[in-house]
């Protein structure tokens, strides 16, 4: 039997996140300058840095992000699960921005 698991987020704290993904992902995969690149994990310099950038601009940075090193994710997943004594195989995940178009009928 195969599963599918889907959770929506509806906000998302974009320096926590980039700071949970930098241990499995390519930094350089993060449209960062160095310098922020670099500092990430001090307290500050990515909240500091993303004020000036647009929300739309995150979103994608995140996509990408998460889309380039999604093998990376699944191995850290499946080192987890195994971890904390769970036999799974996950052959894919995604994360994708979720639009607001609803249809109505009627």
């Amino acid at each position: 039997m195969k599963f599918e698991l889907k959770i929506d987020i509806d906000e998302l704290d974009y320096a926590q996140t980039i700071r949970a993904l930098l241990p499995y992902i390519k930094k350089e995969d993060l449209p960062l300058p160095d310098m922020v690149r670099n500092a990430a994990e001090t307290p500050g310099v990515l909240e500091n840095f993303l004020k000036f950038i647009p929300k739309e601009k995150q979103d994608e940075m995140i996509l990408k992000a998460f889309e380039k090193n999604k093998v990376r994710i699944i191995a850290k997943a499946h080192k987890m699960a195994d971890k904390a004594g769970i036999d799974v195989k996950i052959s894919d995940i995604s994360l994708k921005e979720q639009t607001d178009d609803v249809a109505v009928i009627g």
